[in-house]
């Protein structure tokens, strides 16, 4: 009986922890073009006393020593070089020097798939600034430049952000 017990348990699959277990999320918003829903993003901290912070100052959240993440659920099919693009876009609109963007776009050619909808890309950015990206539940990639994080995240979190209002509910500001 236990003989069966252990190849089951050994044979089985194994579902992996979710990204975020574990995290307390600060808030969630949906960004939308024209008509288009492209995706719902959530912001999540390893450090739950930091929400009232955070809402006071998003630098507070960048600049947290606990993991953090950024999880993104796609409702449109997106291929990686649209998503490539648009980040260097928005890196641009933040006035990131032009030797960082590329660095950090060479990194995410080699990591982010195309996406369907349904697809779910996660961001944690560790408290030693490695950056590693998972597709659903399972690694992918990592970025182990330390500006990277913040740059990534300064797209939705910046007071520069090109999308204001999907800061303040990531930020928890509106619902």
């Amino acid at each position: 009986m236990y003989k069966y017990l252990l190849l089951f348990i050994v044979f089985s699959p194994i579902a992996p922890a979710a990204v975020v277990d574990g995290m307390h999320k600060l808030g969630a918003g949906e960004m939308s073009f024209l008509f288009w829903r492209l995706y719902r993003a959530e912001l999540y901290s390893q450090d739950a006393s930091l929400m009232a912070a955070v809402k006071l100052d998003a630098d507070a959240y960048l600049a947290q020593s606990k993991d953090k993440a950024l999880r993104i659920e796609y409702f449109k099919q997106i291929d990686k070089q649209d998503l490539l693009d648009a980040t260097e876009e928005q890196w641009r609109h933040l006035d990131y020097d032009q030797a960082s963007i590329e660095r950090w776009l060479v990194s995410l050619r080699h990591i982010w798939p195309d996406v369907v909808p349904g697809d779910v890309l996660t961001l944690v950015v560790t408290t030693t600034g490695e950056s590693h990206f998972y597709f659903g539940e399972y690694a992918i990639g990592k970025v182990e430049d330390g500006d990277f994080g913040r740059a990534f995240l300064s797209i939705w979190l910046s007071k520069k952000t090109s999308q204001p209002q999907l800061r303040a509910q990531l930020l928890g500001l509106t619902s």
